[in-house]
């Protein structure tokens, strides 16, 4: 029996078909639950250059889902607009009548720069949807889960959260702010059953990650394949990881198996930071 039929799943930044939302609003349909995929339907007007998903792309996504068997809502939303928030809980409720996982996955590090290029209006833009639009959708989505007697919250956070990341500093202090929300969060949900955990994912391929690897390679004057090698070999398990990867762990945290998990972070990265892995012992 699928471990989540008849709950009802939200995942936010979901509207990528190979991103980790998307990814992620599948595996959680492949348990059975229902689906609310959203995502924003417009670009970045101050950062033009920065890649956004589509609006054909949030209801291919819904389709694919639906193509499984179950029911998939794509809403349209920008999770960093406290209206926008409430009128996505708002629908979502008037069609399923709960939510039982809150999936926040929406993200963006646009302008990144060195520190003292760093602008204004990109750490702002960045702690907006990132820390800011998961505290609004925890906001509007905890007093339902608590009318039905718990839930289950998944923070995605990053790596970067504790290691930083070169010219990404809105980024990386969002994604630690994350954590610090996860705490909380948990401590003070624990008493109606909701479960509030993070997960720290590592070098993960989207097209994303491409993007940023794209950049990196041409201000270092080399190749994004090369950059992915060097990533494979400081990472213990050899490769970069997928969004399934990730979507694993998160129907985990969403399922009854994590009952007694809570204020967790778990890192999701193929070991890197571990050291060097490359010779094999002789067993």
């Amino acid at each position: 029996m699928s471990k989540l039929t008849g709950k009802v799943a939200l995942v936010t930044g979901s509207g990528r078909r190979k991103g980790i939302g998307s990814v992620c609003a599948r595996r959680l349909a492949e348990e059975g639950a229902s689906v609310v995929v959203t995502d924003i339907d417009t670009s970045f007007s101050d950062f033009p250059n920065y890649k956004v998903g589509s609006g054909d792309e949030l209801t291919a996504v819904a389709e694919d889902i639906r193509s499984l068997g179950v029911d998939a809502l794509p809403i349209f939303a920008d999770v960093s607009d406290p209206e926008s928030v409430q009128s996505l809980v708002s629908e979502a409720k008037e069609v399923f009548g709960r939510i039982d996982i809150l999936i926040n996955n929406a993200g963006c590090s646009p302008g990144p720069a060195p520190l003292t290029q760093f602008t204004l209006a990109a750490w702002e833009k960045t702690l907006a949807v990132n820390l800011t639009g998961t505290f609004l959708c925890c906001r509007e989505v905890v007093p339902l889960m608590i009318a039905k007697g718990g839930g289950k919250i998944v923070n995605i956070s990053s790596r970067a959260a504790r290691r930083g990341a070169m010219w990404m500093h809105a980024y990386s202090a969002s994604k630690a702010g994350m954590l610090g929300l996860t705490s909380s969060m948990a401590l003070e949900l624990a008493s109606f059953n909701i479960c509030v955990n993070a997960v720290l994912p590592g070098d993960i391929e989207t097209e994303l990650k491409q993007w940023g690897l794209e950049m990196e390679a041409q201000v270092k004057g080399t190749t994004v394949q090369a950059l992915k090698e060097e990533i494979a070999r400081a990472t213990p398990l050899g490769r970069l990881g997928t969004p399934e990867d990730v979507a694993a762990l998160v129907a985990f945290l969403a399922s009854p198996d994590s009952d007694y998990l809570t204020g967790e972070v778990i890192n999701i990265s193929g070991g890197h930071g571990l050291g060097n892995a490359t010779a094999k012992p002789n067993f």
